[in-house]
């Protein structure tokens, strides 16, 4: 049986006359105490503008099936500053839990949200999301996510800029999206039933294809570049094994989602866009020996490429197979 438990907040006061939001952050969590702790904690900061007043739930979920996150999570139960809900999902792998975390919204839910556990926001994250929202009518918005890195990182990846993501201006329109700081309509997307692609289970990147699947029905994405979340780099990650691995399965990740749901022309396209790349990065590879940017640069071109193409040939990259390499 899956369990779920819900933590009822003490009373934070909305100005009177505005009807508060009804706001759901979803986290997902596997085995990392300090993580989820840390997130918790930051949440019960999040500035208030009383122009803009929300009801808050934390929606937390255990894909651990022991429970292991049980203890941490319910000390926080009554901070006062959220309501909390602690679900257990025993179907190990990100989709069933993502889906878990939108099956466990409060009745009557307006926004949700996802954050990862290793992950924690500026204290005014949600209000300028909210803010974006609320300027542009989005239907959903997305922010930046600014690494950070452990003690003497190797200087190469910082050079390389290999876990920085993509800014864009704020407030302008974008057409991708991803589980690590976003914030959506949630009744929009209940409408459409959307859910997140089990048989992705251990692939990575269901939240690309729910997002793009969104987006192909018309949701419209603004970036909240004051939204900003804070994401930990592991020492574990800064390897050349791990940094290659990954830019492989990115790569792989589109061509899988187009396998299960485009169709053959989209296949055709993602094919030959991959074996485009792989032909651009081997010529730009040379880079590598003088140019720390340009020559990662080369060899995410080379590897998303390979990834595309094998992807749409049948291989699935399954990086988040319980055992598997990290």
């Amino acid at each position: 049986m899956n369990q779920q438990e819900t933590f009822p907040r003490s009373s934070v006061g909305a100005e009177a006359g505005a009807a508060p939001l009804k706001i759901a952050v979803g986290v997902l969590t596997y085995r990392r105490l300090d993580g989820i702790a840390k997130l918790l904690d930051v949440m019960t900061r999040q500035i208030r503008h009383p122009d803009r007043p929300y009801h808050l739930t934390m929606v937390i979920v255990d894909n651990d099936a022991a429970g292991s996150a049980r203890t941490t999570v319910e000390s926080f139960g009554q901070t006062g500053a959220y309501d909390l809900i602690y679900v257990i999902e025993q179907n190990q792998g990100i989709p069933f839990a993502r889906n878990r975390a939108l099956d466990s919204a409060p009745p009557g839910t307006d926004l949700f949200c996802f954050l990862d556990d290793d992950e924690w926001p500026v204290d005014s994250w949600l209000d300028a999301m909210l803010e974006t929202r609320e300027k542009n009518r989005a239907d959903c918005v997305y922010g930046p996510v600014q690494p950070v890195y452990p003690e003497n990182p190797p200087e190469y990846f910082i050079k390389a800029r290999v876990f920085e993501r993509k800014k864009n201006k704020d407030g302008q329109r974008i057409s991708y999206a991803a589980s690590n700081n976003v914030m959506f309509d949630y009744p929009l997307i209940r409408s459409w039933n959307l859910r997140f692609e089990e048989k992705m289970r251990f692939t990575g990147g269901t939240d690309y294809l729910f997002f793009n699947q969104a987006i192909r029905r018309g949701m419209q994405v603004f970036w909240a570049d004051k939204a900003l979340v804070h994401d930990i780099v592991p020492a574990s990650r800064m390897t050349w094994k791990w940094v290659l691995q990954r830019q492989y399965r990115l790569g792989n990740t589109f061509a899988v989602s187009e396998v299960l749901h485009g169709n053959l022309k989209r296949r055709i396209y993602r094919a030959a866009y991959g074996a485009t790349r792989v032909m651009l990065g081997l010529a730009m590879l040379p880079a590598i020996l003088i140019s720390p940017y340009w020559g990662m640069r080369a060899l995410t071109h080379v590897l998303r490429g390979a990834g595309m193409v094998n992807g749409i040939l049948g291989h699935a990259y399954q990086e988040y197979k319980p055992n598997a390499a990290h």
